[in-house]
């Protein structure tokens, strides 16, 4: 079934969502026909990392074009805001979701929505055969080789066109896994639904399996609280990761990307936020 979705690409300053930071976003929203319904795009001042000239090779973005661009910290809540309630498409989607979590984090904003991903890069390379799967290489089958790469709204653009490329292939495949997910749903309503952290659901999530699972939040002191995780569900599965319903062990439930738990598992998470701020 089509829904409306956001098509989003960062540039940045490298590779490492803690070390490195945003200094691109652009974004482009569909609705359920694949019309075009806005566009954002927006530079970011870099405060953490600099902009190698590696970096300006690749994406044309100088160090001058940054010094009166806006901060993360004031750009990111219209962002979510541009995406809350639509599906997210990226490509190679753990990198740019990454960056985004990290942003969300740096900014200490908490009420965010469980994010729905689709990755064409993974879908690609299940429906696909190519030489390489690098974005660009994309464009001649696209007929898009107009766009320069390495511009956050062009990759989107080229994104975008590769998605509905790839949804056609998928069409009838994606019909019959909506079916089963629909009757999942309805078990799940009338029938006895069960969030024990098992061995399985561990593995399946990348948790680690032989200690009690966390969850960490900042309170309104931006002080970091630690929370024991008692019972995971999953509610909706995705290309990358899943959406996750969590029971604390206040009794508190929190909605959360699996991705995002895990990094929550990490010995050194507070002290890498901490240390970034």
């Amino acid at each position: 079934m089509s829904e409306k979705y956001v098509v989003f690409d960062f540039e940045t300053t490298g590779f490492s969502a803690q070390k490195n930071e945003i200094i691109q976003i652009g974004a482009v929203k569909y609705d359920e026909n694949n019309q075009e319904q806005a566009r954002f795009n927006q530079l970011v001042k870099n405060q953490r990392s600099y902009v190698s000239t590696e970096i300006t090779q690749l994406t044309g973005i100088k160090p001058a074009d940054l010094l009166n661009q806006p901060t993360i910290e004031e750009i990111l809540p219209e962002f979510l805001d541009f995406i809350k309630g639509h599906l997210l498409v990226a490509h190679n989607a753990p990198f740019d979701i990454s960056f985004l979590y990290q942003a969300i984090i740096d900014c200490a904003i908490t009420d965010v929505e469980a994010f729905r991903v689709y990755d064409t890069l993974a879908e690609s390379k299940k429906l696909l055969t190519m030489s390489s799967y690098a974005l660009e290489n994309f464009k001649d089958l696209l007929e898009m080789n107009d766009l320069r790469s390495h511009d956050a709204l062009n990759d989107c653009l080229i994104t975008a066109k590769l998605y509905q490329y790839l949804q056609k292939i998928e069409e009838v495949e994606l019909s019959v896994e909506s079916e089963v997910t629909d009757e999942l749903g309805q078990l799940d309503l009338f029938g006895d639904s069960s969030d024990e952290i098992t061995d399985s659901l561990r593995r399946k999530l990348n948790l680690p399996i032989t200690k009690a699972l966390v969850y960490y939040q900042q309170n309104l002191e931006r002080k970091w609280e630690r929370f024991e995780v008692l019972g995971i569900s999953i509610e909706r599965e995705y290309s990358v990761g899943s959406s996750l319903n969590i029971r604390l062990h206040n009794s508190e439930k929190v909605k959360i990307h699996s991705d995002f738990l895990k990094e929550m598992q990490k010995t050194n998470f507070v002290t890498i936020m901490e240390e970034e701020k």
